[in-house]
């Protein structure tokens, strides 16, 4: 988010010097690591977390500023609008399992032209090029209250109705930018009585956008099934400010405030007059909401006693509204504080005004466990792991432990498998994960490259063991399954069995298997599940591997030297033919000393090293044990030697 000081000044006083400032907002957690200048403009780049939607707007910026200088706000004043001279009609079908709330209101005979340059230079301050007046205001209104919205040619809505509903999929939609969508299934969508107009919360319609010729306009505000927004645009690859602002959720209770704000400076700067009543369909009633807090357990889960005026004075300075009763402090939470919801938060947001560093530093009591705890053993096995992945041409990724509902489903595994946390900071991390293969598979589709090799190492929930697991694209599945041998040749892992069977939904239906060492699974590879990769939109094969480090590490083996036979091998060549669906891996346990060198069709070429540390084999000897090899893999697996 990128926030002109001058603009912040418009709401409040800034008394810090710049680095002050930056510092302060950091420790609060409205991180701001950079600034740039324009001219003699400053602009500090803030990271939004996103749990904090009022933070996409200068005023929310500004209410925090203020908050970390003990000072108020400056009111952004607004003006009664003239009541409507003229009459529009239009007809709006709501569905509030998509739009929560929907506001509008239309404005007649308005002139686009370019924007003043007060306006236009705001737009260009956070990254834009001004368009025409109306849609500049739209954009600054949105930058000012984190607040998106958009403005219709009223004359292009067809039949002045619109319904709103989701998209059947396949559809053809071009954006305003004159771009061309082909929409996914269940994106929302704006029709009027003929065709779509408007990709809800993403994109609008070029069949519906203001251009020079625009007289008279509908502005609305929407608030959307936040859900759906993300899953279109993450289906269309569109990612817009918009977007990302409804996928964290933003005030539903100033949208009339913005509305008015909008349609305040259309008629400063557009002229037109006011066609319609202010139309607000909401699905309940929004209002602010109480919340209270105790005195006992603020001190018990702070560690400390903060004096109370203090703790009131920090819950005012945030807007709180706080008053004392009984043994606490009943607080009225403003709608643009959504993240607000349990006695917790409010004690979470009187440490960060508090300040984290005026905690005492303590160390933990308690006692040196007498013996490890299940998934703790020597992290050196980490360290080969990865070295030998990386010098195998993978590159490592860490992300996060939490990940979504609709990542678990698009892997076709279950949400109730996976431990939920009950206040999710994003509809983004509702889960702990069960794996690394969803989060590898999310890293796949992100990246370009025809060639791409991951691989991550962290730990899984709840039993918190550590996994291995990598994926791969662009490789053959042989290159793919050097991985795998050069993992267990390195760790030198021997008496490993191959079972072509596992659990997990994610893998291929038939190109899955799972090791088993000692009756022991240790790891499972194989193609990914083309369902999965079709749910995720990627393309390609997709081969990936997962095992348990734990297991690994116990079955690792020293390498032990052995001095080389001073008596020479023979070697030779054996090609062999077997029955249909015959294990390879079977082979091999019948044949010491080999290794598979060819395959031609039905045909199989073992190379065969017959070597004995006493003595020079004879031809003969050699002889005797070719046949009893041959024999065994005769009565046993059905292959014979091929002339």
């Amino acid at each position: 988010m990128l926030v002109p000081i001058s603009w912040l000044k418009d709401f409040v006083k800034i008394k810090l010097p710049l680095k002050d400032l930056m510092w302060k907002m950091t420790e609060v957690g409205l991180t701001c690591e950079s600034f740039k200048k324009i001219g003699d403009e400053t602009i500090l780049d803030v990271e939004v977390t996103p749990n904090r939607p009022d933070w996409m707007g200068i005023i929310g910026i500004a209410r925090e500023v203020a908050a970390i200088q003990g000072l108020k706000i400056k009111d952004l004043k607004l003006k009664d609008l003239p009541k409507k001279s003229a009459s529009l009609p239009i007809k709006l079908i709501p569905n509030f399992n998509l739009f929560e709330r929907w506001t509008g209101i239309i404005i007649k005979d308005v002139e686009i032209k370019p924007s003043p340059k007060w306006l236009a230079d705001r737009i260009r301050l956070m990254g834009h090029e001004p368009i025409n007046n109306v849609i500049d205001i739209t954009n600054y209104v949105m930058y000012e209250f984190g607040i998106p919205m958009h403005a219709f040619d009223y004359d292009e809505i067809l039949g002045a109705e619109m319904k709103v509903q989701k998209s059947l999929g396949k559809e053809e939609f071009k954006s305003v930018d004159g771009l061309d969508y082909i929409l996914p299934k269940d994106a929302i969508v704006i029709k009027d009585v003929e065709r779509i107009i408007d990709l809800a919360g993403i994109k609008g319609g070029a069949n519906s956008g203001i251009n020079n010729a625009s007289k008279n306009i509908f502005l609305h505000i929407t608030i959307n099934n936040p859900v759906l927004i993300r899953r279109a645009s993450i289906a269309l690859g569109l990612r817009s400010e918009a977007s990302a602002i409804y996928e964290r959720g933003p005030d539903k209770g100033g949208v009339i405030a913005a509305l008015n704000r909008a349609t305040g400076l259309i008629l400063d700067l557009a002229g037109g007059e006011v066609a319609s009543e202010t139309i607000d369909l909401k699905k309940t009633v929004i209002s602010d909401w109480p919340l209270a807090i105790s005195f006992e357990k603020l001190e018990k889960v702070l560690g400390i006693k903060i004096p109370t005026r203090e703790v009131i004075g920090i819950l005012e300075r945030l807007n709180l509204n706080p008053s004392i009763k009984g043994g606490g402090i009943i607080c009225t939470i403003p709608t643009y504080r959504g993240d607000l919801k349990i006695e917790e938060d409010l004690i979470e947001e009187v440490a960060r005004i508090y300040g984290y560093n005026k905690f005492p530093k303590t160390l933990p009591t308690g006692r040196q466990a007498s013996e490890k705890i299940p998934y703790f053993f020597d992290g050196s096995i980490h360290q080969k792991l990865r070295e030998i992945l990386i010098s195998s041409g993978y590159s490592e990724v860490m992300t996060l432990s939490l990940i979504s509902t609709e990542l678990i489903e698009n892997c076709l595994l279950s949400p109730k498998d996976h431990v939920t946390l009950e206040n999710p900071v994003s509809l983004d991390y509702e889960h702990m994960r069960t794996s690394l293969i969803p989060s590898l598979l999310a890293g796949i589709k992100i990246n370009r490259d025809e060639k791409v090799l991951l691989f991550e190492l962290d730990k899984i929930f709840p039993e918190e063991d550590y996994k291995l697991s990598g994926v791969v694209k662009g490789l053959t599945f042989r290159e793919f399954k050097g991985s795998i041998d050069i993992i267990l040749e390195k760790l030198n892992v021997e008496n490993f069995e191959i079972e072509f069977e596992t659990s997990e939904p994610f893998w291929h239906p038939t190109k899955r298997a799972r090791i088993r060492i000692d009756k022991e699974i240790t790891g499972s590879f194989g193609e990914i599940n083309p369902q999965v990769l079709s749910n995720l939109g990627i393309k390609g094969v997709i081969y990936a591997f997962e095992f348990e480090v734990a297991a690994l590490n116990k079955h690792s083996q020293k390498i032990i030297f052995k001095p080389v036979s001073e008596f020479p091998p023979q070697i030779e060549d054996l090609t062999l033919t077997f029955p249909p669906k015959t294990r390879i891996g079977e082979v091999i346990k019948l044949i010491p000393n080999s290794k598979l060198t060819d395959i031609y069709k039905d045909s199989y070429t073992f190379r065969v090293r017959y070597q004995d540390p006493k003595k020079t084999l004879t031809d003969k000897e050699v002889e005797e044990i070719r046949n009893k090899i041959l024999s065994k893999i005769k009565s046993k697996l059905g292959g014979i030697l091929k002339n």
